[in-house]
């Protein structure tokens, strides 16, 4: 039974590994006498080798195994390499999985050893010195066989006639061959010694303390223990072991589809990279090479104008010159004829001298040729770094790849690839939220009250101000941290609410009463939560930024009252970027600054110095997208105006009635009036909630004008002069409904 048994635990677990086998079709005769085809299994012995040299190597060493031991992550290395990885410390990080485990009892000895890989390596050893081992029998031929049992190694001789002996005839004596490709042949038959009776063998199981024992351990700690012979559970005991290993085998195949289509997107995302790169390439060289040839035209142009002027001039120089000499040598005619003439001479050529100097009194000596300026006039160097900035844009995708092959199937097949963070806004959503809320004629508790697909509002009632928790008096921002908390400035109540994700209140940040020390606000108009979870304060009435943590600690300030950098006068609203600097609307000094995530200064944005164009007037909503570019709404005059993170100009909002000379500020479509705040979605739409037209409005990423909803009033969806606009983390567009003195998610 013994036999049987372990033949068939033999057949499940120590076949080879799969890539070491293949299948081949051989001819051989059946029950009948017949011949047939038949396909068999066949060992592939360099795979074999190869695979069984990889489980003996130790992973650190990269050598054969010296005393195996095992970690409880079941990963083995060297008892050395162990010790010399845990150095000095109680613990030991395994190099595969990085787990820390702690040594039992100090010392890595204690880690169990890996009697398989010892007796296998054994094995491999004397196969490969069989040439020379002796037989442990005679002492005389060399060793062929082992004896699992005795664990000794024989000659052909002496297995035979131990074969036949009494006390061994039972022992199973193979070659080394075979032990070698069937592990399971020793293992089936190995007879371990119990640590603490060396003499005696391995044969109860305690079910008390799981130990494998001997009978005299029963005679001793484990007297009263239940203990059962190793024969009787070990069937058990195989197959919970066996269920333990299904099902963790059956999260192989989606790892191994995970991890192929982990490859092929890592492939796809290199070779998209790739065309991206010769694209850029390709673009800037027909760039580069259209600006060598407008270089070329400019030069030969300046080269065609000079040398028509210059052609001109020496032309002109040439005549007056030959005029220069005649007249220099008449001059010098007379002179010396009346130096050194004599009185009949000069009477003889008195009237040919009156003739001559006549002729040279009257030349030309008009220049008669206009030098002509070549003066080139530059363009503007905005223009050129617009023009740069706008040679191309990146449009990225961020998505889950799917774990598995089904998933991805059926991603394909519902349309596409998961969203990204920040769900977009849609006209139509806008104009679905019109429909709900103008739809909607009930009055009353406007605290956390649903309409349609969740519009909802927190204040208190009837829309009246209020500084008792989750009431607001003329909130006038909003921001929110991972976790999807709401941080508002409660304006008028001089302080910051914390809201829960459902609306639900938190606590405080600030001192709750008008101030300017530590941790005192006056009039905050704005918050923003940086990746370090520090709460950015916009304290409008002090000038400054205050710092706190989401707890609301105090932290620092960040600038003060003035006019330099750094400085502020009447700050509004302030935009972290997803590295942490800080943009903020600097309103009465017509700028926006820029702060490192210290909060040191970096630069201005639309100051005095810039072309009128770029120039701010009341800057207040301030917003970053993902490509860096910086959307400043300002009030007086109504505009919406755009610069790269470096400062540079890039272009305004257009809007269809400025085709006919009016202006953007108005309450038309695509006209703003009092434009307070302004955001930008996944997709690069802007949104823009208006003062003064108690609405919002919704632009494409290149400005123009796509959809507005709400008016003035107190219903769901009717705004009272909102002044912040923001997406939260699912994606809901929020408003800090000023005048209402609440805050509506949409």
């Amino acid at each position: 039974g013994i036999n049987a048994e372990y033949g068939e635990i033999r057949a499940e677990v120590a076949s080879p590994p799969p890539s070491a086998v293949r299948a081949e079709n051989i001819v051989q005769q059946n029950d009948d006498g017949k011949e047939e085809d038949v396909q068999k299994c066949v060992v592939n012995e360099r795979l074999l080798n190869e695979k069984m040299c990889n489980e003996l190597e130790c992973p650190i060493c990269r050598d054969q195994f010296t005393t195996p031991r095992v970690l409880p992550c079941l990963h083995v290395y060297c008892e050395a390499c162990l010790a010399q990885a845990a150095g000095s410390n109680s613990y030991v990080v395994c190099p595969i999985c990085r787990k820390e485990v702690a040594l039992p009892n100090g010392d890595v000895r204690n880690f169990p050893r890996h009697k398989m890989i010892e007796n296998v390596i054994r094995i491999l050893t004397l196969n490969k010195e069989k040439e020379t081992k002796l037989c442990d029998g005679c002492g005389n031929k060399g060793a062929e066989f082992w004896c699992v049992e005795a664990e000794e190694a024989y000659c052909k001789d002496c297995k035979s006639i131990y074969s036949s002996l009494k006390y061994t005839k039972d022992h199973h004596i193979f070659n080394f061959e075979e032990l070698i490709k069937d592990r399971s042949l020793q293992a089936s038959h190995r007879i371990q010694h119990c640590s603490k009776h060396p003499d005696e063998t391995l044969r109860l199981y305690c079910e008390t303390t799981n130990e494998a024992i001997c009978r005299d351990c029963t005679l001793g700690e484990y007297k009263n223990m239940k203990v059962k012979p190793i024969s009787e559970i070990i069937g058990q005991h195989r197959d919970n072991v066996k269920g333990a290993l299904d099902a963790v085998q059956s999260k192989l195949k989606p790892l191994n589809q995970s991890i192929a289509i982990l490859k092929d997107e890592e492939f796809e995302m290199k070779e998209q990279a790739k065309k991206a790169q010769n694209d850029i390439k390709t673009m800037i060289e027909r760039v580069m090479s259209a600006i060598k040839a407008r270089e070329q035209h400019l030069l030969n142009t300046v080269e065609q104008m000079k040398a028509a002027s210059v052609s001109q001039l020496e032309a002109k120089r040439e005549e007056l010159t030959v005029a220069m000499q005649s007249t220099q040598s008449g001059c010098d005619f007379v002179a010396n004829l009346l130096t050194d003439g004599s009185d009949v001479d000069i009477l003889a050529m008195e009237a040919q001298i009156y003739e001559r100097m006549e002729e040279l009194k009257n030349v030309d000596l008009d220049i008669g040729v206009k030098r002509k300026n070549i003066e080139f006039q530059k363009v503007n160097e905005t223009i050129i770094t617009t023009f740069i900035d706008g040679l191309g844009k990146f449009v990225v995708e961020t998505y889950n790849a799917q774990p598995i092959k089904e998933m991805r199937e059926r991603t394909a097949q519902e349309g596409g690839r998961g969203q990204t963070a920040s769900r977009p806004i849609s006209p139509g959503e806008f104009s679905t939220l019109r429909s709900a809320v103008d739809g909607d004629e009930q009055n009353g508790n406007v605290t956390d009250y649903y309409v349609g697909q969740g519009v909802r509002a927190i204040g208190a009632p009837n829309c009246k101000p209020g500084n008792g928790v989750g009431e607001f008096k003329k909130p006038m921002g909003i921001s929110f941290d991972k976790q999807g908390n709401m941080f508002v400035a409660d304006t008028e109540n001089h302080r910051v609410q914390v809201l829960k994700k459902t609306g639900q209140f938190s606590h405080i940040i600030g001192a709750g009463r008008e101030g300017s020390g530590k941790g005192e606000l006056a009039n905050p108009t704005d918050t923003a939560v940086d990746s370090q979870g520090f709460v950015y304060v916009v304290d409008s009435g002090n000038n400054r930024l205050c710092v706190f943590t989401t707890q609301g600690k105090f932290v620092r300030t960040v600038g003060r009252e003035g006019r330099a950098e750094g400085e502020f006068l009447n700050p509004r609203k302030i935009c972290i970027t997803k590295d942490n600097y800080i943009i903020v609307s600097d309103s009465d000094n017509n700028r926006v600054q820029i702060f490192d995530p210290r909060g040191n200064f970096l630069r201005i944005i639309g100051g005095e110095d810039n072309p009128k164009e770029a120039q701010l007037k009341q800057p207040v909503g301030v917003t970053c997208d993902s490509f860096g570019l910086i959307y400043v709404s300002q009030f007086n005059p109504a505009d919406v105006k755009i610069y790269g993170f470096d400062g540079g100009y890039l272009d305004r909002f257009s809007h269809p009635r400025e085709l006919k000379g009016e202006p953007m500020e108005g309450k038309g479509k695509g006209q703003l009036l009092g434009p307070s705040d302004i955001t930008v979605d996944a997709n690069g739409q802007i949104m823009v909630s208006e003062y003064g037209n108690c609405r919002i409005s919704l632009f494409d990423n290149r400005g123009r004008f796509l959809e507005k909803f709400g008016k003035r009033g107190k219903k769901f969806g009717q705004f009272d002069g909102p002044c912040c606009v923001e997406l939260n983390n699912d994606g809901r567009l929020v408003v800090v409904d000023s005048w209402n003195n609440r805050v509506q998610i949409l």
